[in-house]
């Protein structure tokens, strides 16, 4: 995984913090109310989403999505997050093995001219965690795909084409 400092994910946190801020006033200047009423709700919500990410009790998991966007900053990272208890199955380190080199194989050969975004959907629940992986974008790669994960995972492929991979991880008890 490629791993950041402390210091250099804060320092990232910090520049996008002031970002929005200077976005926000900006808006407030041009006298767009509403513009900057939305980026304030947005940036809630993301936070929001990062705080109920918590309790999914997956350290490693959480802290590969929390530092996603900084690590890769040519994918847009959305969120839908569902938790409503810590599931009793995890599979944390071969997850985010999964996920990090699933994101690694298909970085190199993004199209810096084309808008990347990847949605993860995270539903837990007691009995069961479900992560959907949903790319879309464009790249000249071919879907990522290993026995080692097929072995250790429940991965359901939903779709693999030149613009979009979906892929579900679903763990039950």
């Amino acid at each position: 995984m490629t791993k950041l400092t402390v210091n250099e994910i804060l320092r990232a946190a910090n520049h996008d913090f002031i970002n929005q801020l200077q976005l926000i006033k900006m808006n407030l200047d041009l006298n767009r109310i509403d513009d900057a009423k939305k980026i304030i709700e947005n940036y809630c919500n993301h936070y929001k989403s990062l705080s109920i990410l918590n309790r999914l009790n997956c350290p490693k998991t959480v802290e590969w999505i929390q530092t996603f966007h900084y690590r890769f900053p040519s994918i847009e990272l959305k969120l839908k997050i569902d938790v409503t208890t810590a599931p009793k199955v995890k599979k944390d380190e071969e997850t985010v093995e999964y996920l990090e080199k699933t994101i690694q194989h298909v970085y190199p050969h993004l199209d810096p001219y084309s808008e990347q975004e990847l949605l993860l959907t995270i539903e837990s629940k007691e009995e069961i965690l479900r992560i959907t992986f949903d790319l879309h974008g464009k790249w000249n790669s071919k879907p990522f795909s290993s026995e080692k994960y097929s072995n250790n995972l429940d991965i359901t492929t939903e779709k693999e084409s030149i613009n979009d991979w979906k892929y579900v991880l679903t763990f039950k008890e």
